[in-house]
């Protein structure tokens, strides 16, 4: 039986590297029973660990909803979906009906309802009667989050809770606001953490302090 992996690959630990905050603990098991064409048994264990370079609170928070749901027996490898997270919107308050991410969706109904009392080009009045003033910062982080983004505190992205990597549901109650790179790199990096894994398979989390 293949050792099982107690530590970040050899190239996260070399002088000078980035840090992965995502790895498969067992990733050996898996990468030979691929070679092999064979099932391993028992679930994949995906460790996490915080980045210098995330937003501290949120990864935390994300890792922590993560173990949870592994506890619960509810994280397994989903197949992969370039359009599971698509919607058909009906358009309206300026925006064209058709087919759209759920995420941005989101994302303009949280902006609607944190500037509803005055239109985003209106900048009289004071904090206390102006919604637009006093959600402005909130506002344009989420704006921001809608183009590229290459630093921590850049903009904010509507996450899955319950990624849908890991068979979670593309719904609005799944759904919250999340520093946007923090977001997309630990998206990323467990995606490819998980490569050698096959669909349906569970998935457990742990986190490194």
């Amino acid at each position: 039986m293949a050792k099982k992996r107690t530590s970040p690959p050899r190239q996260a630990q070399a002088k000078g590297a980035k840090i992965v905050s995502a790895y498969l603990e067992n990733a050996d098991v898996f990468r030979t029973a691929k070679t092999a064409g064979t099932k391993p048994n028992g679930p994949a264990v995906l460790v996490l660990r915080n980045r210098p370079d995330f937003h501290k609170r949120d990864f935390e928070r994300k890792a922590r909803d993560l173990v949870r749901l592994g506890q619960e027996g509810r994280l397994s490898k989903a197949k992969s979906d370039r359009t599971a997270n698509n919607v058909y919107h009906r358009g309206g308050r300026g925006t064209r009906p058709g087919t759209r991410t759920r995420t941005n969706v989101f994302r303009d109904r949280v902006t609607r309802r944190l500037t509803r009392n005055e239109r985003l080009t209106q900048q009289h009045g004071t904090r206390e009667t102006n919604q637009y003033l006093a959600n402005k910062d909130l506002v344009d982080r989420l704006y921001d989050g809608r183009g590229p983004i290459t630093a921590r505190g850049q903009g904010l992205d509507p996450d899955h809770v319950h990624e849908l990597q890991l068979d979670g549901k593309d719904e609005y109650a799944n759904l919250r606001l999340m520093d946007a790179w923090t977001n997309r790199e630990i998206g990323r990096e467990i995606s490819v953490a998980l490569r050698d894994v096959p669909e349906g398979t569970p998935v457990i989390v742990k986190v490194l302090p």
